[in-house]
């Protein structure tokens, strides 16, 4: 039985839930980061393995490309773990996007979780996390998966039960208005441009983005050598200072089993 591990980390947060859940189910493992096009590819999943599928999530959604590449996965009634990763918000219909994303797919559901990190875009709000406590209801998560896969009699042919909003529009999250871009430390480098997963920094111009094309994932800002791209909008300090107020009470993990 061999764990195949995808999730999209842009900030380097979901791969940490994604592979501390992971090295406690104590299975060979396999990882995607969805981040790079390289790691995009169809892949089919046998019903002897078992996929663990993490995903951040942006306005209650996972990001549009990773729901689009989830398409391009096929299981045989593969046992399928998932896990959203927020910024001390709300995760919404994430785990039920997740969900039926999967079981559309050929996989059995078998447990999901919704876990708690730094905010990609106000990243004072979740500082820290995942913390401690953070870590040890993730491997307590993964115990608990690790004993469901092995008594698969308790699974089969049953439905997992979410939270979440049946007919939500997995579209109608357009974005923020917030959109990282270079300053005057800006070198030049590159870096930028070979991590955006949406291609929307030129290696021409690195100091701008294509607003059009980018998700406010963060990827770019956690490459920066020097500090340059950020979110420079006038209006980014109010919006921060009124989302911490909002979001400041400390969420902690909820998790959800199919037997």
């Amino acid at each position: 039985m061999t764990l195949c591990n995808i999730y999209f980390s842009a900030k380097g947060t979901t791969r940490t839930c994604a592979e501390w859940i992971a090295s406690h189910l104590g299975l060979d493992s396999i990882e995607y980061n969805w981040l790079s096009p390289s790691q995009r590819k169809p892949l089919e999943i046998s019903a002897d393995d078992v996929l663990l599928f993490s995903m951040p999530i942006y306005g209650g959604f996972i990001p549009h490309l990773c729901a689009e590449q989830a398409k391009q996965l096929t299981g045989h009634g593969t046992p399928a773990i998932i896990a959203a990763v927020y910024g001390n918000r709300h995760y919404d219909n994430s785990l039920l996007q997740m969900k039926d994303l999967l079981e559309a797919r050929g996989f059995e559901v078998i447990a999901a979780g919704a876990f708690l990190a730094e905010h990609s875009i106000f990243p004072t709000v979740g500082a820290g996390r995942p913390d401690e406590k953070d870590k040890a209801a993730m491997a307590e998560f993964a115990a608990k998966c690790r004993s469901l896969l092995g008594q698969p009699d308790l699974w089969q042919d049953r439905e997992l039960q979410v939270p979440g909003t049946p007919g939500y529009d997995a579209l109608s999250f357009k974005g923020v208005p917030f959109k990282p871009d270079g300053d005057e430390h800006c070198t030049g480098c590159g870096q930028c441009v070979k991590v955006c997963p949406q291609n929307a920094i030129c290696v021409s111009d690195p100091r701008s983005t294509d607003n059009d094309l980018c998700i406010s994932c963060g990827a770019c800002i956690s490459v920066c050598p020097t500090g340059a791209r950020n979110y420079h909008q006038d209006a980014y300090p109010a919006a921060k200072a009124a989302f911490e107020e909002k979001c400041a009470a400390y969420r902690t993990p909820e998790t959800f089993y199919i037997a």
